[in-house]
C-alpha cells in the first residue's frame, strides 16, 4: 500500500528531471512533491483498517523524508515568494501525475 505513495512521488521527481538524493537534501524545486509523499504516507499510517507492518512503513517513511525535506523548507520559505516558487514547481511536478502503477509491454 506504501508504494503507491512513492509511485507517485518518483514520477514528480522525473517530471522535474531531479535524481538521486541531492534531490532530496538540496533541490528546491521538490518541496511539493516531498510533502505531497510525507502527507500521502501519514495518512496510511494513520488508517486503522490496514496492517500495523503497512502503517509503521508508512510512518516511517513520511517522517523520515518529511526530516530531510524540512531543511530546504525552511530555506525556502525564508524567500521572498519562496511559496509561491514552491507552489509553481509543484504544479509543474504533478502535471499527468498519479499514484496508479502501470503495466509496461515491451
Amino acid at each position: 500500500m506504501a508504494d503507491f505513495s512513492a509511485i507517485g512521488h518518483d514520477r514528480r521527481y522525473d517530471n522535474l528531471e531531479i535524481e538521486g538524493p541531492s534531490g532530496l537534501f538540496t533541490d528546491t524545486r521538490a518541496i511539493g512533491a516531498d510533502w505531497r509523499f510525507v502527507g500521502e504516507e501519514l495518512i496510511i499510517a494513520g488508517n486503522p483498517f490496514l496492517n500495523p507492518i503497512d502503517r509503521m512503513t508508512a510512518g516511517i517513511l513520511g517522517v523520515g523524508l518529511g526530516f530531510f525535506a524540512l531543511p530546504k523548507t525552511l530555506f525556502q520559505l525564508s524567500k521572498p515568494f519562496g511559496y509561491i516558487e514552491i507552489m509553481m514547481w509543484y504544479n509543474i511536478s504533478n502535471q499527468g501525475v498519479n499514484n496508479a502503477p502501470t503495466i509496461h509491454k515491451h
